[in-house]
């Protein structure tokens, strides 16, 4: 038996170094693509500057760079950037219950499907900046505005995508569960649930793209504090290369962000990344 192992072992390892040689050569040449695409873009950026000759309509990247240094040492931008963070967690959280609440029972039920399914797909046709007003008259200036409206932008997706991972669980599956003697709750946390965990961490990830965009777009508007107020004050200040700078901050969150979920889809799901 054991000279078997070996023999395996043995049989394995050429497979296991080319994979490994493969993995290695491919790392540096991702970095190489990303460096290129970098320099073309800030090459452009630079002669697009130079050809308008004017900080206000579009400072070089070296001054978009020194304020963006300034701006990731600035306290005051820093607590605003925070804010928003919180802001973004708490309306995400609302988005969350309450869209795997509906969407799990609109999956499950064809009755509330067709009732609920008229509502959601009409209400999801109001453009988010249309709800602007309405939540200010409501709720007036702060926090209950921007928390609307990150719930109201991410509930959809999360529903939509809980609804198709619910409906695309094999009948099978329930059928089999249910002549094990399983309960209504075993049938959901051991059937239902993980199986429509893909289409959950999909919907997640648009909600949490959508929401960090829409939070942003709301404290232009309806808040005197936050990410979004900061460039709003830099635009009103005139300092062009400041409001480029909290857009790259904004775009690296964002990504960031995103990473962070993908991850964790890689965790959660690990069974859909099993080469």
């Amino acid at each position: 038996m054991e000279e078997i192992k070996c023999e395996i072992h043995r049989s394995c390892q050429p497979g296991l170094a080319r994979i490994e040689f493969w993995h290695r050569l491919v790392a540096p040449r991702k970095f190489f693509y990303k460096l290129i695409t970098f320099t073309i873009v800030v090459g452009i950026w630079q002669l697009a500057s130079m050809h308008y000759k004017s900080n206000l309509l579009l400072p070089s990247p070296l001054k978009t760079g020194e304020a963006l240094f300034s701006a990731v040492q600035d306290l005051y931008t820093l607590q605003n950037l925070l804010l928003t963070m919180k802001r973004l967690v708490i309306g995400l959280g609302i988005a969350l219950g309450l869209g795997l609440t509906v969407g799990f029972t609109m999956g499950s039920s064809g009755a509330f499907l067709k009732l609920m399914d008229p509502i959601i797909s009409t209400i999801r046709q109001v453009p988010i900046m249309a709800w602007v007003p309405l939540t200010i008259i409501w709720f007036g200036l702060g926090d209950g505005p921007t928390l609307f409206l990150i719930a109201m932008v991410g509930i959809f997706p999360i529903v939509l995508n809980t609804i198709a991972g619910v409906q695309s669980i094999p009948k099978n599956y329930f059928h089999a569960a249910r002549s094990l003697g399983a309960t209504p709750w075993g049938i959901f946390s051991r059937v239902t649930l993980p199986a429509s965990l893909p289409g959950i961490m999909t919907g997640l990830r648009i909600a949490l793209g959508a929401g960090w965009m829409s939070v942003i777009c709301a404290e232009f508007i309806a808040t005197s504090a936050g990410f979004g107020f900061s460039m709003v004050q830099a635009q009103t200040m005139m300092e062009t290369p400041l409001l480029i700078a909290l857009m790259i901050i904004s775009a690296g969150v964002g990504y960031s962000t995103d990473i962070f979920i993908r991850n964790m889809e890689k965790k959660i799901t690990k069974w859909r990344f099993v080469s």
